[in-house]
């Protein structure tokens, strides 16, 4: 069975939808506590793979489709880059939500006590994304201008 690509870029943006919310039922379905954060980290890296997915599909669905109106494909372009834009500034803020208290503490904990308990990222503070979406950018406009001299 062959697909079209307008087939593929729904399947990709269903799927990619799907996997956010199966992300968000497992961090409701499973609290994480200071103990164990394995649910909380299987939930945000479900939750990243439906995002991924989401903004992709809508990005390159925006510049190979070529059976859809002109306007419908600048828009699924333009909102899969809102969508990238809207992540890559909010995830300065992404925090860690652990409900219960840190082990060895009485009482609650201060936001300067929490701030120094929580896990770090992989080396790289929220935000690097921002380097590798100008880059994309940059490229998708240089191949998008390309095409279209010709």
């Amino acid at each position: 069975m062959k697909y079209e690509p307008k087939q593929l870029i729904m399947i990709g943006m269903v799927v990619g939808i799907g996997l956010f919310f199966i992300g968000a039922m497992i961090s409701n379905s499973f609290p994480s506590d200071s103990e164990n954060l394995t649910p909380y980290k299987v939930s945000a890296f479900v939750k990243m793979l439906g995002i991924g997915a989401l903004t992709s599909t809508m990005i390159v669905g925006g510049i190979i489709i070529e059976k859809i109106d002109k306007n419908l494909k600048m828009l699924l372009f333009i909102f899969g880059l809102i969508l990238l834009i809207i992540y890559t500034i909010a995830s300065i803020d992404l925090a860690w939500h652990v409900d219960a208290p840190i082990s060895g503490m009485q009482g609650p904990a201060t936001k300067e006590e929490i701030d120094e308990s929580k896990p770090e990222g992989y080396g790289a503070s929220p935000g690097f994304e921002i380097i590798g979406l100008l880059i994309a950018l940059g490229a998708i406009l240089f191949f998008y201008k390309k095409r279209y001299k010709r």
